[in-house]
């Protein structure tokens, strides 16, 4: 378990319990105008993909540090 970005786990939950990320998932889902069911999916998806753009920086920030840690213990 020392491999999870736990960080951007728990940003994103925040959010998504916060009133935004509720209101974002119920346009998205349960929204009955079209137009703004596709524009919160679009939102959405740009969402998804900011956070996993920030857990493969996280996790390879976690990496590069575990790998200057076992050098320098050498």
């Amino acid at each position: 378990m020392r491999h999870v970005p736990w960080v951007t786990i728990v940003v994103t939950a925040i959010f998504f319990v916060s009133w935004y990320g509720q209101d974002l998932l119920h346009q998205a889902f349960v929204s009955g105008e079209g137009l703004a069911n596709s524009l919160a999916q679009f939102l959405l998806l740009c969402v998804l993909g900011i956070v996993a753009a920030l857990a493969l920086l996280e996790w390879t920030i976690k990496f590069v540090l575990r790998r200057r840690r076992a050098r320098q213990v050498m």
